[in-house]
């Protein structure tokens, strides 16, 4: 059973660069904001919280589309890394 979920485990690493983490950070921000306000405006609208729980749902599921998987736009600035000096 560990062997099945190391497996999956190493499956679902997403690596993105440096960059490329403030930029997600942003981009969910702003998401997640105007989803809420929209859904907030919605369920007022309609009166109805079960209205707004699935519309900040879809809000959450197109969030988690753009946000989530390793894009190669997010591995544009590769760290470069210091190379070890041999001393004698």
């Amino acid at each position: 059973m560990s062997d099945i979920l190391q497996e999956v485990g190493k499956k679902l690493v997403f690596p993105i660069d440096f960059q490329a983490q403030k930029e997600v950070s942003k981009k969910l921000t702003v998401i997640l904001s105007v989803g809420v306000l929209f859904t907030s405006i919605y369920g007022y609208i309609t009166q109805s919280l079960f209205n707004l729980l699935v519309a900040y749902g879809v809000i959450i599921l197109v969030a988690s589309l753009v946000i989530v998987p390793a894009y190669p736009s997010y591995n544009k600035h590769k760290l470069q890394w210091v190379t070890p000096k041999v001393v004698q």
